[in-house]
């Protein structure tokens, strides 16, 4: 598994420090990547912000492959993203996890808990198309079901990324309102 999160293709379009700049994450920003898997984003953070960087990953696996790079006095590996304080981050990156949770509700619940007011949350995900890597088609999330998703608990889309043949990038803003739903606040 490791070895797919870091293949040079997969790291060239994702281009982990950039998008982060991109996204907005500076010198003090406070960041968690959910989902951390190996570390690729979190570890370009840490070369950004010298603030808080949470990397929450459930797979043991994984856990034992961030420690074994973490050599940042700044981050903090969490098991889940319940062990994040609230209003802590100032920017969250789900980088393809969103197509994977079995909750999404509640991963977004989680996501605003965590996210100070005017927090940010960039969403990474594989084009809902047969690209040269990633799950299959179906098993994918489009821009526009991204969308919907998060506007409908509540954050409003600020910005759309282009990654390339295989990721986009959208970016949204904690919004204030409740959610259409009734799941959020």
């Amino acid at each position: 598994m490791a070895h797919k999160l870091e293949n040079p293709k997969r790291l060239e379009e994702l281009s982990p420090k950039e998008t982060l700049i991109r996204i907005g994450v500076s010198g003090h920003s406070a960041f968690c990547d959910i989902g951390a898997g190996t570390g690729i984003f979190t570890y370009a953070a840490a070369e950004i912000t010298a603030n808080n960087i949470f990397a929450v990953e459930i797979s043991d696996e994984m856990r034992e492959i961030l420690r074994s790079k973490n050599d940042a006095r700044n981050v903090i590996i969490e098991d889940s993203i319940q062990n994040v304080p609230p209003n802590s981050c100032d920017t969250a990156l789900l980088c393809t996890v969103l197509h994977e949770l079995n909750n999404i509700p509640d991963m977004i619940r989680e996501i605003r808990r965590i996210l100070k007011t005017d927090g940010v949350l960039a969403v990474i995900e594989f084009h809902k198309a047969q690209t040269p890597m990633g799950p299959p088609a179906a098993h994918r999330i489009s821009e526009r079901e991204t969308s919907e998703i998060l506007t409908e608990n509540g954050f409003t889309q600020i910005n759309r990324i282009k990654l390339g043949e295989n990721f986009y990038c959208l970016v949204f803003e904690k919004t204030q309102k409740s959610c259409k739903k009734g799941l959020i606040l």
